[in-house]
């Protein structure tokens, strides 16, 4: 302050204030100038300051882009831990050619290989293995059942085609391989959810009709290890309040146990669960009847079927946010003198997102979440791609009101294993759109503090929480690979950013740029591909 203070007097003495009680217009309008200038140098200074601190940390190795022609439709990445494969389908006027291309961690291209289909097949999974890819396919006419699994090794750079004929056409939701065996759960015609396993040698279906025959929703599978998978399910009890059930199946479909997450005066909204010496952890967002808006966290032990322990926390009894709340959403903090803490609304549709165990404590992140239904009928978020990228248009309408998902917050919190609150934190995103509904935050968890980040429309958000309490807030552009580029506009759909190994990331995205150098200086349109690396701090 009094840096700023001195400064500011030695400028009105340069101009002659203070020798004289009046000034003139114009000496006026030239103090306005002069210090504009100065909050303008300071602002730029420290905006500087930031962006070297996070280069620092945030380390870009390479940029690799494509610009997106007539030909050319859509794009989608996977990785694994060596390899990374770029997927785009392309025109040829009658089937669709599909290319692989795969690079190595420098981002190299390494090979390139191209299969043609019928362009009725759709690509609806990538499944990234230890060594291989697999490419899981429907073709989209009405009641169709054919599916062609496409087993890509990119060592010998080969390709081996596997059609599978169904005796229903699914609409498959989640999906996994191991060894010869296929599982996957889908929803049938009428709205029923269907688990079943494929036998790739045999070419057999054995179907889990269990689901046919109870409101049960299938939320997620998991494959435990090499003999065991779990089901994720919720259903609502006779309450009319949701709970969340986990059942274990080996690779035959035989069920080995089963345990269920409930509460007897909230519904279950979402759950993780994570398996630690022999002992079933879950991590539980709970909520009022019939809302999606959580007001808590249900922290359950479960050994096979048997319930050990269970410990809640409301949010609103959590001190870090309770002082945010009193920022951001004061009535929401008025009415907690007043009303019960049990049914006051948190105010955001939050999700579990990563869970983890470090040093016997749980950690785990919770990121908001809303579709977004105000828009006015005009916004890309309003479709789903297909077809032709470089066009720009999009071929089905999800609803014609849906202006994407909106994220506004995250949350990341310790427990122990008995369930007791360590450490929590929470923090304000941008309160940007996206077109795809999944959190965004990655997170970096040091000894002494914790990083979270995460790109939009080409930007990095970093963030760093240190458990003594002091937060820090970078950002930072993504590079480009020529230095007289210039980005015109970003495009969410496709966007993200992905984990690849150690500590090393990449991001995609579509973006509109020019070379302001470039002879004809025309606008393109490019589909860009980023890694880079969050090192440690100097």
């Amino acid at each position: 302050m009094k840096c700023i203070t001195d400064l500011g007097n030695s400028f009105f003495k340069i101009l002659g204030t203070g020798v004289v009680k009046t000034t003139s217009p114009i000496e006026e309008n030239l103090i306005i100038k002069i210090f504009t200038l100065l909050f303008v140098f300071i602002l730029s200074i420290q905006n500087l300051k930031s962006q070297s601190n996070l280069e620092s940390i945030i380390y870009q190795k390479k940029r690799i882009e494509f610009e997106i022609k007539y030909l050319d439709r859509s794009f989608w990445t996977s990785s694994n831990k060596y390899n990374l494969i770029l997927v785009q389908d392309q025109e040829t006027g009658k089937k669709l050619n599909w290319k692989i291309s795969t690079y190595n961690r420098l981002l190299e291209n390494l090979k390139d290989t191209t299969f043609q289909l019928d362009r009725s097949f759709s690509l609806t999974k990538i499944i990234s293995e230890e060594s291989n890819f697999k490419l899981f396919y429907k073709k989209n006419y009405s009641n169709e059942k054919t599916y062609l699994l496409i087993n890509y090794l990119p060592n010998k750079n080969s390709i081996k085609i596997k059609e599978i004929q169904l005796p229903l056409s699914l609409d498959i939701t989640n999906i996994f391989t191991h060894e010869n065996k296929i599982v996957f759960s889908s929803k049938m015609k009428n709205g029923k959810n269907l688990l079943s396993i494929y036998n790739l040698d045999k070419n057999q279906l054995f179907n889990v009709y269990e689901y046919l025959y109870r409101d049960k929703i299938i939320l997620k599978l998991k494959k435990i290890n090499s003999n065991y998978f779990s089901v994720l399910t919720s259903e609502r009890t006779k309450n009319n309040l949701k709970k969340i059930e986990r059942e274990v199946y080996n690779l035959e479909g035989e069920k080995i146990y089963a345990f269920q997450i409930n509460s007897t005066s909230h519904s279950i909204v979402d759950t993780k669960i994570i398996d630690y010496k022999n002992i079933s952890y879950s991590i539980s967002l709970f909520g009022n009847k019939n809302s999606n808006e959580a007001i808590g966290v249900q922290f359950d032990k479960f050994i096979y079927d048997s319930l050990i322990s269970s410990e809640r926390k409301y949010f609103l009894e959590i001190n870090p946010i309770i002082d945010f709340m009193n920022i951001e959403k004061k009535n929401v903090i008025r009415k907690l003198n007043n009303k019960n803490i049990s049914n006051l609304k948190f105010g955001y549709e939050l999700h579990l997102d990563t869970i983890f165990i470090d040093n016997d404590n749980i950690n785990f992140s919770i990121e908001s979440i809303k579709a977004d239904y105000s828009n006015d009928g005009f916004s890309n978020y309003s479709y789903i791609p297909f077809y032709n990228t470089y066009s720009g248009t999009y071929d089905r309408k999800i609803n014609p009101n849906f202006g994407g998902y909106s994220h506004d917050i995250n949350l990341f919190m310790k427990f122990n294993l008995d369930g007791k609150l360590i450490w929590s934190s929470i923090s304000k995103m941008n309160s940007f759109n996206t077109f795809s509904n999944r959190a965004y935050n990655n997170y970096i968890l040091k000894e002494n503090e914790l990083m979270s980040f995460y790109i939009n429309k080409g930007e990095i958000s970093f963030k760093e929480f240190s458990f003594s309490g002091e937060n820090k807030t970078f950002k930072i552009d993504l590079n480009m690979i020529d230095a007289e580029d210039i980005k015109i506009s970003n495009e969410t759909n496709p966007e993200g950013t992905f984990h690849w190994y150690l500590n090393n990331y990449y991001t995609i995205g579509v973006q509109k740029i020019k070379n302001k150098k470039a002879i004809e200086k025309k606008n393109k349109r490019v589909f860009y591909i980023t890694n880079f690396e969050i090192r440690n701090k100097n």
